[in-house]
């Protein structure tokens, strides 16, 4: 349980450090191309509550690959694959889905669309590999 929560706060943190290179440097060119639907000032403290919500995420991922008891060799490729696919399946069960259906009706532009969509694709991905990983070990 330990080493999936650690993993979880890993994974979180790597993915504030993703996030932050495909959300914040990448597509975040497209936020102003819809001024009306962002907040006119960015704070430490939303940076730091959605930091809190993106590790949360990455354990909850972890404690949900344990939940399912997937395990096998430590280390290894197939260890990895499994934890991947767990997280793209995870991603495309529930990320995605979510993310498209607030762009129906969130005045957001598609690129900045595209940049979530990638940004919690690699988010579920990392926290599936890293929680393979723990379960494993």
């Amino acid at each position: 349980m330990f080493r999936l929560l650690a993993a979880g706060v890993a994974a979180g943190l790597l993915a504030n450090v993703t996030g932050f290179a495909i959300t914040g440097m990448l597509f975040h060119r497209y936020q102003a191309r819809t001024p009306g639907t962002w907040r006119p000032t960015e704070s430490a403290a939303h940076y730091g509550l959605s930091s809190g919500i993106r590790i949360f995420a990455c354990v909850g991922i972890g404690l949900l690959y344990g939940g399912f008891g997937a395990g096998g060799p430590a280390g290894s490729v197939q260890t990895m694959l499994r934890g991947f696919g767990f997280g793209v399946c995870l991603w495309a069960a529930a990320a995605a889905p979510i993310i498209l259906e607030l762009a129906v009706f969130v005045k957001w532009h598609r690129g900045f669309v595209i940049g979530l969509l990638l940004d919690w694709l690699a988010l579920c991905a990392l926290a599936g590999v890293a929680s393979a990983l723990a379960q494993s070990a």
